[in-house]
């Protein structure tokens, strides 16, 4: 499912592409205009891949991967200590349930973001190596990619006190900051919210395949995207095993020691909450509340049905001039295939 819409949402973005050449030569190729909701209908697997190869929006360096991270390792204690000045508390960038977040910089310059958990139970280095495996391959570009980790350790019985956790340091906010939260100036342009769905999209399909096994159920917000130097975005807080002890996550240990290849949680929820996320893009209003969702999802839905100006009345004001009614159609026909994976 996440494979398709990627596919259309690249798609969409290729769309966009040849619409602004064509009209630059004043020139319109009608025909070609149906395939695009044929194509959002049933897309496979492999014409995916070749759709993301041909998108000439997406930069060679996003699709070969996170490059330019340094190599994931192990750090010792005092190297965290010193590169988050001994975690001082002007340092301090995120507090949840998860734990502290602490800004640092390694010796070579590099921003990274350090999470502080307390396991509440006592458990030995060895009880986390399956987790820290999964950790270490958590690298992808449109993912708050692992740099590496660290465990501090009680003297007496070698128990894990803390484990820190570090990642890329992501520094330009969320995306709601540039879809609902922003002055005008500040708001994503089309392209960049298209840009933006396709980047998440390709972010949940590599969760789901791009490591073995998958990671699901992420309980993703739009407020768990993140955008780097260059406005490209990164899912921040995704399903890791290693950051619960409930049960949940005793379940989640017991499947990686069993060694099993299937998948570990729902695809259905990923997809619902990338449809939330596609929501808001469109809107361009705050989705806070599931009444939110409903509503917005049941304009989106009339809408379809409705003529061009009653489409274009509840797009985002900020982008509703750009948007041709072809694309803003299929753009809401994603959003809404998304929304029908409803989770229990």
């Amino acid at each position: 499912m996440v494979g398709g819409i990627v596919g259309a949402m690249a798609l969409l973005g290729l769309t966009f592409l040849l619409a602004k050449r064509e009209f630059a030569k004043r020139h319109h190729n009608s025909s070609k205009r149906p395939q695009t909701t044929l194509i959002v209908d049933k897309v496979s697997p492999a014409f995916t891949l070749q759709l993301l190869k041909d998108a000439r929006n997406i930069s060679e360096t996003m699709k070969l991967g996170a490059l330019g991270l340094p190599p994931y390792r192990t750090f010792v204690p005092d190297e965290l200590k010193e590169a988050s000045d001994n975690f001082n508390e002007l340092n301090l960038i995120g507090e949840g349930s998860y734990g502290q977040v602490y800004k640092g910089w390694l010796t070579d310059g590099t921003a990274i973001a350090i999470r502080c958990l307390k396991p509440k139970r006592k458990h030995s280095i060895h009880s986390y190596t399956h987790q820290l495996e999964l950790n270490a391959k958590l690298r992808h570009c449109h993912l708050v990619s692992a740099v590496g980790h660290c465990f501090e350790c009680h003297q007496d019985d070698s128990s894990v006190t803390r484990i820190l956790l570090v990642f890329e340091y992501v520094p330009n906010g969320t995306l709601r900051k540039y879809i609902s939260d922003g002055q005008s100036g500040q708001k994503f342009t089309r392209t960049q919210r298209i840009a933006a769905g396709i980047g998440v999209a390709r972010g949940i399909k590599f969760l789901h395949t791009g490591i073995v096994p998958g990671v699901y159920s992420n309980r993703l917000k739009i407020t768990d995207i993140l955008l780097d130097h260059d406005l490209h975005v990164k899912i921040n807080k995704y399903n890791l095993p290693v950051l619960t002890e409930n049960k949940k996550s005793a379940e989640m240990e017991a499947f990686l020691q069993s060694g099993s290849k299937q998948k570990f949680g729902s695809i259905e929820n990923d997809v619902y909450d990338l449809g939330v996320i596609l929501l808001e893009i469109i809107v361009g209003r705050a989705i806070i509340s599931l009444n939110d969702v409903n509503i917005s999802k049941d304009i989106l839905s009339v809408s379809l049905t409705a003529d061009a100006i009653a489409r274009r009345s509840i797009v985002d004001p900020a982008i509703h001039k750009e948007c041709s009614d072809d694309s803003l159609k299929t753009l809401m026909e994603l959003c809404l295939r998304c929304l029908s994976n409803e989770p229990p």
